[in-house]
């Protein structure tokens, strides 16, 4: 384990991103994410190298204790930021196992920082690591598992969905996402 983390490895599996954009990659309506979530929390990820970061002032509505965030919209934004790592990698995943460290609390009215990573993969299984970080100190530290899902899972799924539904989650049905 990396000196530098209490709770994560540390290890990076550099790759070429093959998803270069990742906003507009996932619904229009994810809590997370989405664009069209009026109630989200408005992470909008970007790549630097093959890593996942975002910057974020969390709105006064996730307050949890006085003063600080509450830990559900901490723990949502870390599964956010790690599973657009197997995005960019090219084989989205849905999350299996999340594991999230709070190291200290998450003060409101500031910008926090998340970067996410590829620690591993074996087969259709792959983990991530990431932090969140205020003023450049780590306060929050995640991993998480994800297991591939391919667009025939997907696909199934749309099958039921009424036309009004297949239009909000029209970009999961393009070769963009899965190419």
């Amino acid at each position: 384990m990396s000196e530098r983390y209490r709770y994560i490895t540390g290890e990076r599996l550099e790759f070429e991103p093959k998803i270069k954009e990742l906003v507009g990659t996932h619904t229009p309506y994810c809590w997370g994410c989405g664009p069209e979530a009026e109630q989200g929390l408005g992470i909008v990820p970007r790549l630097e190298g093959s890593s996942v970061v975002t910057d974020l002032e969390f709105a006064p509505r996730f307050e949890g204790g006085p003063g600080t965030v509450h830990g559900g919209a901490i723990t949502a934004f870390m599964d956010d930021v790690l599973g657009y790592v197997p995005v960019a990698y090219g084989t989205p995943g849905v999350t299996a196992r999340l594991d999230t460290s709070f190291i200290a609390p998450v003060p409101m009215g500031v910008t926090v920082n998340g970067e996410a990573w590829m620690s591993r993969i074996d087969g259709n299984k792959m983990w991530a690591e990431g932090t969140m970080a205020v003023n450049g100190h780590i306060i929050v530290e995640s991993s998480a598992l994800f297991v591939v899902i391919g667009a025939d899972h997907y696909q199934k799924v749309f099958d039921g969905f009424t036309e009004e539904q297949l239009e909000r989650f029209g970009s999961y049905r393009s070769a963009d996402y899965y190419p």
